[in-house]
């Protein structure tokens, strides 16, 4: 580890209640986290290149392959998790604090908000496409459709709940998440170094909130309300007639 390099761990998913466990959801859930993903960690990536850092550029992060933002290890989780119907992996990018706050001191604090704010663009552009663009699949189903498709409906209405979830959920305040960044740089040093030892538990944090879900309902009283709202928000804004449940 270069102790000068921050690893932004900008992309933590959880995803639950992924109860259709067909071949096309996989290939959905999968291909929506992949996207979600890349517009996230890219965002972290150009903004500190904007900064003046060019750790992302120089470590290959200033790409559009989703694999470049993930290890090995977060590959292999999001395709055994998504096999149960819930999917969980991450991504990271590595930037120099140093050289952002030469350029400005909020510098680490932007290159954190960068990652999230991607994601929250990309589910008001995938609204839009919903909104003016669904119609009735051609096959006579009648289920919603884009340009006949079903399946592209459905696949656009998952990159859509995916990217307006990881918006929320990376600025809940827990380390490694995003929030966790923005609040850390408010805090003084003495502040972080006491908190040393919950940062080193955060992810074990995080993982516990997805396994204890059904007894805590973190997700489904905190998180999930909040999502919806700004889902809803933005297919009414872009005239829908729909709503996400």
């Amino acid at each position: 580890m270069i102790p000068f390099v921050n690893l932004i761990s900008g992309s933590p998913l959880a995803l639950a209640g992924f109860g259709d466990l067909s071949l096309s959801n996989l290939i959905n859930t999968i291909l929506a986290i992949l996207i979600a993903i890349d517009v996230h960690e890219l965002g972290h990536a150009l903004t500190a290149d904007r900064l003046g850092d060019d750790t992302p550029r120089l470590s290959g992060h200033i790409s559009l392959n989703p694999f470049r933002h993930m290890d090995q290890f977060g590959i292999i989780m999001l395709f055994i998790t998504s096999i149960s119907g819930t999917a969980f992996t991450y991504g990271f990018t590595p930037i120099n604090e140093d050289k952002l706050r030469r350029r400005t001191k909020f510098g680490p604090a932007l290159v954190t908000i960068a990652g999230p704010l991607m994601n929250l663009i990309l589910a008001a552009l995938v609204a839009l496409v919903l909104a003016k663009s669904t119609g009735v699949a051609s096959d006579g189903s009648g289920a919603p459709a884009i340009g006949g498709n079903s399946s592209l409906f459905d696949f656009a209405l998952k990159l859509f709940t995916i990217n307006t979830f990881l918006f929320v959920f990376n600025l809940v305040p827990f380390p490694p998440l995003d929030g966790w960044k923005l609040v850390s740089e408010l805090l003084t040093p003495k502040a972080r170094y006491d908190l040393r030892q919950f940062v080193q538990y955060g992810p074990m944090i995080i993982l516990a909130l997805l396994f204890f879900e059904p007894q805590i309902h973190f997700f489904s009283n905190v998180i999930f309300p909040i999502t919806n709202g700004i889902e809803n928000h933005f297919l009414q804004f872009w005239g829908a007639s729909f709503q996400v449940a």
